[in-house]
C-alpha cells in the first residue's frame, strides 16, 4: 500500500492546540477537530469529524469496520491531502484506491452518507443497513474478574490527549494476556475504535481473544465494528444502550461495564466471567 501528498500526525505528536483566555495569565488545550472526507476512487463517500493524528490507521480501519476491505492488501493506495473549507477552516482529504475485486463490491452497493462527531449512522437509506447481518463470533477465553478492576485507573494512563485537553475519547487494546498493545485517542468515540482497528490490520494483529478498553459508552454501531472485525471483547467505563446489549449477546461479542464503584458488569459473553478465586 502506497502512502502520498500528506505527512500526517504521528502517533507521537499531540493534536492539540492552547487557546488564550480572557485573563492574560490564563490559557488552555483544546483537542483538535477537523473535517475529513473519504473519497473511494474519487468517489464521495464519507465526510467524518476527526481529531487529526493516526490518520492512516483510522482510514484503514473505518475502511475495514465499514465492510469495504476485508484485508490491508484490499488497499492499493491511499492520498492524503490537505485543503481548507470556507471559511477558512483547515481540512483533509483522504482518497482510497481499492483492488478491483473490492472496487466492483463498493459500486454494488455504493451510498453515500455523513458521519458527524459522535454519530455513526447519519446517512443510512435503509434498516437493513442500519443493523446488518454478520457472522456470529467464536467463544473467547474467560477473563478474571480481578484483572477488570485495574483497568478503569490504567486507561488514564496511557491517554495523552486525554490528560492534556478532557474531552477526547480513548480505545486501548489490551492482547489477551491483558497487556496494553495501543491507545488511538479521537473526539469521536467511533474514530477512536476505528484506529485501533487500523492499527490491528497495519501489525497484522488477529482480534480474536483480544480486548479494547473504551471511555465511552457503548452503543450499537461499536458493536457492530467489533463483530465485523473479530474483535471479541469491548469492555467500557460507561453504560451501553439497550441494542448494544441485544446484538452483543446475539453475535457472542463479550461487552463489559466498569463503574466507577461496583463491581464489573458482563452484559453479554460467550464464556461466564471467571473468578479469580476459582481453581
Amino acid at each position: 500500500m502506497r502512502y502520498s501528498s500528506f505527512s500526517f500526525t504521528s502517533s507521537q505528536q499531540c493534536s492539540f492546540k492552547r487557546c488564550e483566555t480572557s485573563h492574560p495569565l490564563e490559557s488552555t488545550e483544546l483537542v483538535e477537530e477537523e473535517p475529513l472526507a473519504i473519497s473511494i476512487h474519487d468517489i464521495s463517500y464519507a465526510v467524518m469529524m476527526v481529531t487529526p493524528i493516526n490518520l492512516d490507521a483510522f482510514v484503514v480501519g473505518f475502511a475495514r469496520s465499514e465492510g469495504l476491505i476485508k484485508h490491508i492488501s484490499d488497499i492499493r493506495d491511499l492520498d492524503i491531502q490537505r485543503t481548507q473549507t470556507p471559511p477558512g477552516i483547515d481540512s483533509i482529504a483522504i482518497n482510497l484506491t481499492l483492488s478491483p475485486r473490492q472496487f466492483a463490491q463498493f459500486k454494488q452497493k455504493r451510498h453515500t452518507h455523513l458521519g458527524a462527531t459522535g454519530c455513526g449512522l447519519c446517512g443510512i437509506e435503509s434498516l437493513t443497513q442500519a443493523i446488518p447481518t454478520l457472522a456470529t463470533l467464536p467463544p473467547c477465553h474467560a477473563i478474571e474478574a480481578t484483572a477488570l478492576i485495574t483497568l478503569r485507573t490504567r486507561l488514564s494512563e496511557f491517554q495523552i490527549l486525554g490528560n492534556k485537553t478532557g474531552a477526547v475519547h480513548g480505545a486501548l487494546l489490551l492482547s489477551p494476556n491483558g497487556d496494553p498493545l495501543v491507545c488511538m485517542e479521537d473526539i469521536g468515540r467511533h474514530n477512536a475504535l476505528d484506529k485501533v482497528i487500523g492499527y490491528a490490520l497495519q501489525q497484522n494483529i488477529n482480534l480474536q481473544d483480544h480486548s479494547v478498553l473504551m471511555s465511552s459508552r457503548c452503543s450499537t454501531e461499536l458493536v457492530q465494528k467489533a463483530v465485523r472485525v473479530g474483535l471479541s471483547r469491548l469492555i467500557h467505563l460507561a453504560s451501553p444502550s439497550t441494542l448494544a446489549v441485544k446484538l452483543a449477546q446475539h453475535y457472542g461479542l463479550t461487552l463489559i461495564h466498569l463503574p466507577k464503584q461496583d463491581a464489573p458488569r458482563v452484559y453479554a459473553s460467550s464464556i461466564p466471567l471467571k473468578d479469580s478465586n476459582d481453581e
